[in-house]
């Protein structure tokens, strides 16, 4: 049996339940998903991490 590396995101099993919608021009999205691709990443799992580092960064800010 092969192994696969995890490149993070929501764990297996666990369902989806919301979604956040961002419009940006499609120049931009085109650039983003360049980069993503040629970083070996996916852009649900960057800006899932890019939105949990806020909210800790928040966090340590509050205290």
């Amino acid at each position: 049996m092969e192994s696969t590396k995890s490149r993070g995101g929501r764990p297996a099993g666990r369902k989806k339940t919301a979604k956040i919608e961002v419009l940006i021009e499609p120049e931009v999205k085109e650039e983003f998903m360049r980069f993503i691709e040629i970083d070996g990443k996916t852009a649900s799992v960057e800006i899932y991490s890019w939105i949990r580092q806020y909210i800790n960064k928040r966090k340590v800010e509050e205290k």
